[in-house]
């Protein structure tokens, strides 16, 4: 006997309250993952900037000094393996940094450093090279986004718990609704098993009718995911600031196999519950 013509069949299958379930766990396990997502791209820009962007200040109060001592740094920069490049800042951009501080003085008359940014990919040739001038400091221009960069990493992580939480409750959910089927087709059910289908022919029947449901919801919830991503990708994108909200080819193809990951896991559960049902039966 098999089940794909079942002596008895089980009701007519439609879209039960499992699949508003599923959409609803779905959702935000889809918008979650969208998050982890798109901030594993904010991590790698805020590392890099923090890594390779180094701020060269030349602190020399006398203006001839501190002009002989940056030309030095830019020669001794020129033979450094490893930049990517490299600029003097003017004047006129250091002095406009901080104009809105020296309120009744002029910025002018201010003995500000020399400021050159260099891209390398490393720090430490930089500052090795540079070592030896007097009144040259070389820090790292993203060293003030650690927290940021930490607090990057900590939404990621919380991003990524409620993924989990949200495959878990399918998984619980998927469990719970077996459990319904068999209480509500166990007679016909008991008729099968005394006509000869075996609980694995059984367990098949039902969790179809699961799987079906929950490819369903997960279909809604990734529909509705998309729509909401799409959304605040455009008012993000407004915002300008560098910031890119898009996921990428990889990024959807995540979502989708998430979304697919999700029905396989009810089906599986479904199928485990039913099974050990039937085993604990005598």
């Amino acid at each position: 006997m098999t089940t794909g013509v079942p002596l008895l069949p089980l009701r007519r299958w439609r879209p039960t309250s499992f699949a508003l379930l599923i959409a609803a766990t779905c959702l935000p396990m889809l918008l979650a993952a969208a998050l982890a997502l798109s901030l594993r791209a904010a991590a790698e820009a805020v590392s890099d900037t923090a890594r390779e962007h180094i701020l060269v200040q030349v602190v020399e109060p006398v203006p001839e000094r501190r002009e002989q001592l940056a030309g030095a740094v830019l020669t001794r920069l020129d033979r450094v393996e490893g930049i990517v490049s490299v600029r003097r800042v003017q004047d006129q951009e250091a002095e406009a940094l901080v104009a809105p501080y020296i309120e009744g003085m002029k910025a002018h008359d201010l003995p500000l450093p020399a400021l050159i940014e260099v891209h390398a990919r490393s720090r430490e040739p930089v500052a090795r090279a540079l070592r030896a001038l007097p009144a040259v400091q070389v820090t790292a221009a993203g060293a003030e986004l650690g927290p940021l960069a930490r607090l990057i990493g900590a939404l990621r992580a919380v991003a990524f718990g409620v993924a989990l939480i949200c495959a878990a409750a399918t998984g619980v959910i998927a469990m719970l609704s077996a459990r319904a089927a068999l209480a509500r087709e166990g007679t016909t059910l008991d008729i099968l098993h005394a006509l000869g289908a075996t609980d694995g022919q059984m367990s098949q029947l039902v969790s179809n009718a699961v799987t079906r449901d929950a490819a369903v919801g997960a279909t809604g919830g990734l529909v509705v995911a998309t729509i909401v991503i799409v959304m605040v990708g455009h008012r993000i994108s407004a915002l300008g600031a560098g910031i890119d909200p898009n996921l990428g080819v990889a990024g959807w193809a995540t979502l989708v196999a998430l979304a697919a990951a999700l029905v396989g896991l009810a089906m599986l559960a479904a199928q485990a519950t039913l099974l050990v049902n039937w085993r604990r039966m005598p």
